[in-house]
């Protein structure tokens, strides 16, 4: 979707004025596609039709957006082929027997490689490069993705936030990061936080968690290229704009006016630090600039970039190493964790 900003300026003379007419192309024809793969996951794709810049958005609109009558294949570049597969509601049936888990995804809205759950066949490997093709109102759409190496961190811990006084219970996530030397690493982050507790009204507190994995940073190595470095990754807002959250330690907090404290237990967030290619990285980035605009007009105006012939969008291959982090003070991890299927998206 391309958003303009137009600054006018109208300068009267004499009580002279001119109708200035702004014609605005509205295409809601162009394919959008978000989709990724990555090793130990089926490959997954979003497929939706763009809207208009001035189009209502409502229930009804959003649920029209997305498009369930296509037809796509992934290609490995050495020929071996997979078909995605459309997730109805019957399928979510069937998964969630097969996987024994509860899969909270709307039905008719994604598309899912089920070969790579039937066959196990190695199709998601690193170092190989994977050609989308969707078959759409006799249109063709390509992409092209390669799944870099991963390369983990030297360790993650939780510490207090130093920004935020009296308030013990606000703690951030830092990590140490070894970068490899004379190799171009494109690296995006993503977290999601597996459990968080809220108070409710009557006093007590109670279980929530993200409903996606979400967007932190994304950028090359080109600053920091062979060096050991600390860094830090804030909490990402469900609403978008720049990450600067932070997470919730165990913490009593007050309710009923004041008068009695629930006690409220940690957060636990689920870390996605991985290397994606270079194309994959000029998208993922301008999205992370336009988030960080916070909505300022002054700010330069950019169209995102997009590896999609034919659409717009990504087709991204992700090489992950992941990690669960329990938000308790001082808390130190080096080993990586494979989540539930259900926490990758």
């Amino acid at each position: 979707m391309k958003k303009y900003l137009l600054l006018i300026t109208i300068i009267t003379f004499y009580s002279c004025e001119e109708e200035i007419i702004i014609d605005i192309d509205n295409n809601n024809n162009i394919i959008v596609v978000e989709g990724a793969i990555e090793p130990d996951f089926p490959a997954y794709v979003m497929l939706t039709r763009s809207e208009g810049y001035f189009d209502p958005v409502n229930i009804n609109s959003f649920d029209e957006l997305f498009i369930d009558d296509a037809s796509m294949f992934i290609t490995r570049d050495d020929g071996l082929q997979h078909e995605l597969t459309l997730i109805t509601q019957d399928i979510i049936y069937q998964l969630e027997f097969l996987l024994g888990v509860e899969i909270n995804l709307p039905p008719n809205t994604i598309y899912i490689d089920l070969e790579f759950l039937n066959k196990k066949d190695n199709f998601n490997q690193t170092g190989r490069s994977y050609t989308l093709e969707i078959d759409w109102n006799d249109n063709i759409i390509t992409a092209e993705t390669t799944i870099p190496e991963p390369t983990p961190l030297d360790c993650v811990w939780v510490a207090r936030n130093e920004i935020i006084e009296d308030n013990n219970s606000k703690c951030d996530i830092r990590a140490i990061y070894s970068d490899p030397l004379g190799i171009q690493n494109n690296i995006l982050i993503r977290s999601k936080r597996l459990e968080y507790w809220e108070k409710d009204s009557n006093c007590t507190s109670k279980i929530m968690s993200d409903s996606r994995m979400l967007l932190v940073d994304a950028g090359a190595d080109i600053l920091v290229d062979g060096q050991q470095f600390e860094t830090f990754f804030p909490r990402p807002n469900e609403n978008g704009g720049f990450p600067n959250g932070v997470y919730d330690s165990e913490h009593y907090k007050k309710c009923n006016g004041g008068q009695d404290s629930v006690f409220i237990k940690e957060d636990v967030v689920l870390l996605k630090f991985c290397q994606i290619d270079e194309e994959a990285l000029k998208f993922w980035r301008a999205v992370v600039r336009q988030a960080g605009s916070g909505g300022n007009p002054f700010a330069e105006p950019m169209n995102l970039p997009s590896n999609v012939n034919g659409g717009i969008g990504a087709w991204t291959g992700y090489a992950p190493v992941y990690y669960e982090i329990p938000i308790v003070e001082d808390t130190i991890i080096k080993e990586s964790v494979t989540p539930s299927i259900i926490d990758i998206f």
